[in-house]
């Protein structure tokens, strides 16, 4: 196989030519995802497991596999989204994955403080 002026330029390195050849890799991520989590959500009654739990005063099993589920593919959707907003603007693409580690530190998905942050200080430990 014959390499392209542009591959030959960097060896060994990522091009722009790859970085969008993974933009289709990551928009698959993407919607494979979003399948599945619609999928989840038609077999749920309520958003969020406490609500099931509140609603019904249980949960069984099989029913928390698809909250969870739910929840995985949410999560593996940002993702994909991520990827390919990364792939599509890496030079912002350190900035984006600054910002989630911080989110992420911080557990804002709770909108609680979670015991890597030092409250008197705000120090991520």
């Amino acid at each position: 196989m014959k390499a392209t002026e542009q591959q030959a330029l960097i060896p060994q390195e990522a091009t722009p030519d790859t970085l969008i050849d993974l933009i289709g890799k990551t928009q698959q991520v993407t919607k494979a995802a979003a399948v599945v989590l619609k999928a989840c959500r038609a077999c749920m009654d309520t958003k969020t497991k406490k609500e099931h739990i509140d609603k019904w005063g249980d949960m069984h099993a099989i029913t928390e596999v698809v909250y969870d589920c739910a929840d995985l593919a949410q999560r593996i959707l940002d993702a994909g989204l991520a990827m390919e907003s990364m792939c599509a603007k890496p030079a912002s693409s350190r900035q984006m994955i600054l910002i989630d580690d911080l989110r992420r530190s911080l557990d804002m998905e709770d909108g609680e403080v979670g015991e890597t942050i030092d409250p008197d200080t705000g120090e991520i430990r």
